[in-house]
């Protein structure tokens, strides 16, 4: 986390321009940084729309060269590394799959259809598994305690790999509604999948305890996903006096659903 701090504070690493800069978390043990750069020449180009994988990939040479595009859609591919339960990620399955098809929208289509008609369920169910709960976030943590966040998932729900992603605000205007502190340098960490449930335990267990520690070191939650917070929790995070005025000025005869109802409720 030190080096991303570094990078948050002057746009370069060891003396290396830093134009992009995100990084990957296998394990506690096997964390890797991408630090990219706009080059003017390339000894080789890399293709991840094929055969090859890139999130595998950074296990592999310390150096790579891409097309900007190739550079900006490369996770696409395999939607992070989410194309593995349709078993395309292994290379027979994948040199059958159409190319055209190995898209997140594509595998995104396939997740909904199998939530519809509850395929997965059934079969862990035949099988004697245990339940699964789709835990899918994306959170941003202070850097500060980022460490200390990552510990709390490997154990909690022990989810890989993690996507992290630094960010900080370009202004020292903070955005009403999503808090974040202007000067302030935040990890946003993105995880992506299915974890078993504990006995006894129900679906949105893990996901509760994610919010909550979450709110514990600081950070806040992108709402795209499933939450689970009481509506006062919610607008302590997202700052419910703010919302209100909005609502009051943009929407006074309440037309519209709220934002707890949409983002908590689902309606």
């Amino acid at each position: 986390m030190d080096a991303v701090g570094q990078i948050a504070a002057d746009g370069s690493l060891g003396g290396h321009r830093a134009d992009f800069v995100d990084g990957t978390a296998f394990s506690l043990d096997e964390i890797y940084l991408t630090v990219g750069a706009y080059s003017h020449a390339a000894p080789w180009r890399s293709d991840y729309t094929g055969r090859q994988i890139y999130y595998q990939s950074l296990r592999g040479p310390r150096e790579d060269f891409l097309t900007i595009r190739d550079y900006l859609w490369r996770w696409d591919t395999d939607w992070f590394w989410c194309s593995r339960p349709f078993g395309v990620q292994q290379p027979f399955i994948r040199s059958l799959w159409p190319r055209r098809y190995r898209r997140s929208d594509v595998y995104r289509a396939l997740v909904a259809f199998d939530r519809r008609h509850g395929l997965s369920d059934t079969l862990n169910a035949r099988r004697g598994r245990p339940p699964r709960e789709a835990v899918i976030q994306d959170v941003e943590i202070p850097l500060s305690r980022a460490a200390d966040f990552l510990r709390f998932f490997s154990v909690e729900v022990g989810m890989s790999p993690v996507w992290l992603c630094p960010l900080r605000l370009r202004s020292q205007q903070p955005w009403p509604l999503y808090p974040l502190r202007p000067g302030e340098a935040y990890v946003n960490f993105g995880f992506w999948g299915t974890v078993p449930l504990p006995g006894g335990r129900d679906d949105g267990y893990h996901n509760r305890l994610i919010e909550s520690q979450v709110a514990a070191l600081g950070g806040h939650k992108g709402l795209y996903s499933t939450s689970f917070y009481t509506e006062d929790e919610f607008w302590a995070h997202y700052n419910g006096p703010a919302y209100a005025g909005l609502k009051r000025a943009y929407d006074r005869n309440g037309r519209l659903s709220g934002l707890y109802e949409k983002c908590v409720r689902g309606q």
